[in-house]
């Protein structure tokens, strides 16, 4: 007889985000790191999904980051130090903050087009692109020239791209969903991390934080057998089924 081999449990991690958070540019970085270190790499799925910090925000961008910060009550010293510290951070995982070429602009249609990569395969490249266009590049991703630019870069079939953009209704139910789906499960910032659907983990935390979460949930998914005991010493006499030594 011979025995059937069982493929591990996958570990499923849903990331919701939205392309003007910085944080969120930061947690995917440190995230994708430590996924393509842990040696169940090739058991993980990672799911990217939509959340907007300003749905009301200006379809296209018509001030800077500073100002739009600033009529949001942020006050310039903070600011500043925000910007430092994202720096900083930033450094240390490879990605270089644009601050003063950043601009804010409404994201909806970026997340459309999120959406339409899932669908087609190729979501974890245009997150990432979108990332950098936002906060390296100075993208205006409310432009649609300058969007349909960045997500084809990232693999998006040119022709997908062109259809997300010449109707408004493409995968707008998808990203409203996604949303829906933040609330009803008491996410109110992002980015915000849920693994195998049970535990979540708010904020862009540190690599050893997510290595953990996640080989201990990855652990939980595909326990290993129980081990024999190692033996101590020589056999003694004992009792067994059969009666007892003497």
């Amino acid at each position: 007889m011979t025995d059937t081999i069982t493929a591990p449990a996958r570990l499923g991690i849903d990331v919701w985000l939205d392309v003007a958070c910085p944080w969120c540019a930061l947690g995917e970085r440190r995230l994708r790191s430590v996924v393509s270190d842990l040696p169940f790499t090739s058991d993980i799925d990672v799911r990217f999904h939509s959340y907007q910090l300003d749905p009301n925000a200006p379809e296209r961008a018509t001030m800077s980051q500073a100002e739009y910060l600033a009529g949001r009550g942020l006050d310039p010293e903070r600011l500043e130090a925000s910007h430092r510290h994202l720096s900083e951070a930033g450094e240390q995982v490879g990605f270089r903050f644009d601050h003063a070429a950043t601009v804010p602009s409404n994201t909806f249609a970026a997340h459309r087009m999120i959406q339409a990569a899932a669908a087609h395969g190729v979501q974890a490249a245009v997150v990432d692109g979108l990332l950098v266009a936002y906060f390296q590049n100075g993208v205006d991703v409310g432009d649609a020239a300058a969007l349909k630019e960045v997500v084809v870069s990232a693999g998006l079939d040119p022709a997908t791209a062109d259809e997300v953009l010449a109707d408004p209704a493409a995968y707008a139910e998808d990203v409203r969903g996604d949303i829906a789906r933040a609330s009803s499960l008491g996410i109110q910032g992002v980015p915000f991390y849920v693994l195998d659907g049970r535990y979540g983990i708010s904020g862009a935390q540190p690599a050893e934080v997510f290595e953990q979460a996640l080989t201990q949930v990855y652990d939980e998914l595909n326990p290993k057998p129980a081990q024999p005991l190692n033996l101590v010493g020589e056999q003694g006499t004992a009792c067994g089924p059969d009666g007892c030594e003497v």
